[in-house]
């Protein structure tokens, strides 16, 4: 069966202080709207229906849309009963009709397939969850057998009305040809003078249909934002639901609480992630990796028993298995380290491959330069890799040995087994088992006494 999703986006957003549609704002990364459309996407035969106001063309900017997608335009803002008739003619015959809401990112595709089973049973399905503070929700009235009589809005709730805890989330699922029939029907009588889709729930118990709630365990999954302070709680929603699915899948995790994953975060089993580390993009970890505190991954790679230290930062490179970096070390540019190798304290690698079994432990920076195996950089040496023009590159076979402060002025290539002796500025190629010097000699000069 075909599921057709309303999207509502039209609100404007004016709590928010910001330039952007507040859907556009971003959670864990990536705009709120963004997110649920990714997740109606793991629903089978749905298309996305997305009633803005009169942003189209800002809002079609940011966001990543299948080819199906449908834009609707409400041009007044008279209530969210009135932005989902605007969406009706985008309606396919024999479809379920779910409204979602473009600021509330976070609920999951299996709450959407339970919303769509119930809804194929000629009944309207609306999900509702417990909220202590319930203040501007509104609330669910049962009555007889634990069914929904109505949806009481705060401006219209009567004291008794204003203490009930089950609140509605907005989200509802229901056969399209119900909802043609039943929203041209609801009224704006009310102290708002808008068109509340909340009416919906009479008009369709005048029709004999059955109001089925679906209760919430957890109501992070529906919480929406329309100010900065509830923009925060729920990025903060967002993590500890990513945090949780990382615990329960055999990930430790130092406090759920202070971790950041701001796009798509893949980890194995008894890894375990310290606290105050963020990770953007597509990022994957192997099993039994160490993370220490305060690091940075971004768009890449990290394999398996990997040991990376505090304070490391790592950009678009892969990371062999059982290799140590840091603490303070970056790597970046697409910089692969194979195997067993290391890179130390203060340590910068860009545009570079480091060989199995390589080291440098202190203070180095490599650019553009490719490393064998067992390769020994001593602390202070750099790669001179770019002459004001161009950059050029450093080669260093199996088991070179560099000495401390030894500078590599690219393009150069130091043979296998060869050495340099500390302090050296290297200028030439190397000859394979050679020690090259390239310092000047030194000259004590014997001074008068001082007085």
């Amino acid at each position: 069966m075909n599921t057709d999703f309303i999207i509502l986006a039209a609100g404007r957003g004016k709590r928010m202080t910001g330039s952007l549609p507040k859907v556009l704002l971003p959670i864990a990364g990536k705009p709120m709207a963004q997110h649920v459309l990714d997740t109606v996407a793991g629903i089978e035969n749905s298309r996305p229906i997305i009633v803005i106001e009169n942003q189209k063309s800002e809002v079609k900017k940011f966001l990543l849309t299948p080819k199906n997608t449908k834009w609707v335009t409400q041009r007044k803002q008279l209530g969210t009963g009135h932005a989902v008739k605007t969406a009706l003619p985008e309606l396919r015959t024999g479809s379920i009709a779910v409204v979602l809401y473009g600021d509330v990112p976070l609920v999951e595709v299996k709450t959407l397939k339970a919303l769509i089973k119930m809804a194929r049973k000629d009944s309207l399905v609306i999900l509702t969850f417990n909220k202590e503070h319930s203040e501007g929700y509104g609330r669910i009235v049962r009555g007889s057998k634990n069914q929904v009589e109505a949806i009481v809005e705060e401006k219209d709730a009567s004291k008794q009305q204003k203490k009930i805890t089950e609140v509605n989330s907005g989200i509802l699922a229901i056969q399209s040809a119900h909802l043609k029939k039943l929203l041209p029907k609801i009224k704006n009588k009310n102290a708002a003078k808008e068109y509340y889709l909340t009416d919906i729930v009479g008009l369709a118990k005048e029709e004999g249909m059955k109001i089925n709630p679906l209760l919430l365990k957890e109501s992070d999954e529906v919480l929406g934002a329309n100010t900065p302070l509830e923009l925060q709680d729920l990025e903060r929603a967002s993590q500890r639901i990513k945090a949780n699915k990382l615990l329960l899948s055999g990930v430790n995790i130092a406090d759920v609480n202070r971790i950041d994953s701001r796009g798509t975060l893949k980890v194995g089993r008894g890894s375990f992630i310290d606290v105050n580390n963020v990770f953007e993009g597509v990022v994957e970890i192997g099993k039994n990796v160490k993370i220490g505190p305060n690091c940075f991954v971004k768009d890449s790679t990290i394999g398996d028993g990997v040991n990376v230290k505090a304070s490391t930062v790592i950009e678009d490179s892969q990371v062999g298995p059982g290799c140590t970096l840091g603490p303070f070390a970056r790597l970046r540019g697409g910089t692969v380290m194979e195997g067993n190798s290391e890179l130390g304290n203060f340590v910068e690698a860009n545009r570079s491959t480091i060989g199995r079994d390589s080291k440098a432990k202190h203070l180095t920076y490599l650019g553009d330069a490719t490393l064998g195996t067992k390769v020994n950089i001593g602390a202070g040496t750099i790669t001179c890799n770019y002459d004001g023009e161009k950059k050029h590159k450093t080669k260093l076979e199996d088991e070179v040995f560099v000495g401390s402060n030894t500078s590599l002025v690219a393009p150069v290539t130091l043979g296998k087994k060869s050495s340099t002796g500390a302090g050296s500025v290297i200028t030439k190629n190397v000859s394979p088992g050679d020690l090259a010097i390239g310092r000047s000699r030194q000259s004590n000069i014997k001074r008068k006494n001082k007085k």
